[in-house]
């Protein structure tokens, strides 16, 4: 699937989901994501000349990833060195979803 931020600066290209995750973690319901989760190599994400800017909380695991130019946050990623690495894709970003693919709800406020 292709996937790309407002101005189009971030894009992305992804298998398509089955499913996609609702997380309602602080972050999560802030940035009111659809993820799908994927290996590295299954994404390709290609950036402009506006670049990206990253964002780690709390732990410092993951590294959420949004357009300089539009502030879309196009995707999370674990950092180097995780023995599980994954590349989270904000499925907001496509024009719609295709049919068939579930939205899994999963509370995680109360982590």
């Amino acid at each position: 699937m292709k996937l790309q931020c407002d101005c189009g600066n971030v894009r992305l290209s992804a298998p398509e989901p089955a499913q996609v995750t609702c997380c309602n973690c602080g972050i999560c319901r802030r940035y009111m994501a659809l993820w799908g989760y994927f290996r590295p190599g299954e994404v390709e994400i290609i950036t402009g000349t506006a670049g990206r800017e990253s964002y780690q909380r709390g732990d410092r695991e993951i590294e959420f990833l949004r357009c300089a130019a539009c502030g879309c946050v196009t995707h999370y990623q674990t950092l180097a060195g995780d023995p599980d690495p994954i590349v989270a894709v904000n499925f907001r970003m496509a024009e719609t979803l295709p049919q068939g693919v579930t939205t899994r709800h999963v509370d995680n406020a109360t982590r």
